[in-house]
């Protein structure tokens, strides 16, 4: 994508684990370590949760911001280009490109805000109840080490899916700011086309009752002389009956 990589595009994050680390690498026994880390790791699970939500909200604002605005745009369109129809070709070619410009970061916006919402590319990880059932024989030592293993992995895990959606919210950001931008530069161009176009329409509009009445002066004209030579040839014809008679 030229044009600047779209004016600073911000890029697409890679699937990749924000820390690399193995999760059976833990080890420890110890059960004052044990409650101590497992409190720490659901500390950081209630951070991504809420991160989660607060980007899930506002993926949720953006699309339906970006929406309104489209549809308010895509409304007054016809008027618009009524409107701009009398201007030069250049007014009206610059108005066209500034017109596919508002609608393609909008489009763009919308897309790239959706891609939040495809669960399916998306794989959280969570707490299963098979693990307690599969593991019962487990002392509380062991379990709450594989407690911790669980959250060391949900944590990566999350934190990688939370990032990919916060770069689709970013980028949906992104266009749709420069779709306001866009919409902006077009109103404004919009009303500066409007007074190079106003001497044109005043000529039109004083030319039209002149023509309209020159055309009438016409009309009334041959209106007359056709209806003249008609009295005129009805009274011959008339004349020359009563002579013969």
């Amino acid at each position: 994508m030229s044009f600047f990589k779209f004016l600073f595009l911000p890029r697409q994050l890679e699937s990749k684990k924000p820390f690399d680390y193995d999760k059976n690498d833990y080890r420890n026994l110890r059960r004052d370590q044990l409650e101590l880390h497992k409190s720490y790791l659901k500390e950081m699970e209630t951070e991504e949760n809420s991160r989660l939500i607060m980007i899930e909200n506002k993926t949720a604002q953006l699309v339906s911001q970006t929406g309104l605005v489209f549809a308010l745009l895509s409304l007054f369109v016809p008027f618009i280009v009524e409107t701009v129809l009398n201007a030069h070709i250049i007014f009206r070619v610059v108005f066209i490109m500034l017109l596919i410009m508002c609608f393609l970061c909008y489009i763009l916006a919308i897309i790239n805000s959706l891609k939040n919402f495809n669960v399916k590319k998306f794989n959280y990880g969570y707490k299963s109840p098979m693990t307690i059932l599969n593991h019962q024989s487990l002392s509380e030592k062991k379990f709450m080490q594989m407690e911790i293993k669980d959250a060391l992995y949900c944590i990566n895990n999350n934190i990688e899916m939370n990032n990919r959606k916060a770069t689709h919210l970013i980028r949906g950001y992104h266009f749709f700011k420069f779709g306001i931008v866009s919409t902006a530069v077009l109103v404004v161009f919009l009303c500066a086309s409007l007074l190079f176009m106003d001497s044109e329409v005043d000529e039109n509009v004083a030319k039209q009752p002149m023509e309209t009445q020159i055309e009438k002066e016409f009309l009334d004209n041959t209106t007359n002389s056709d209806f003249e030579k008609a009295h005129d040839s009805i009274i011959i014809d008339t004349m020359s009956k009563a002579k013969i008679d």
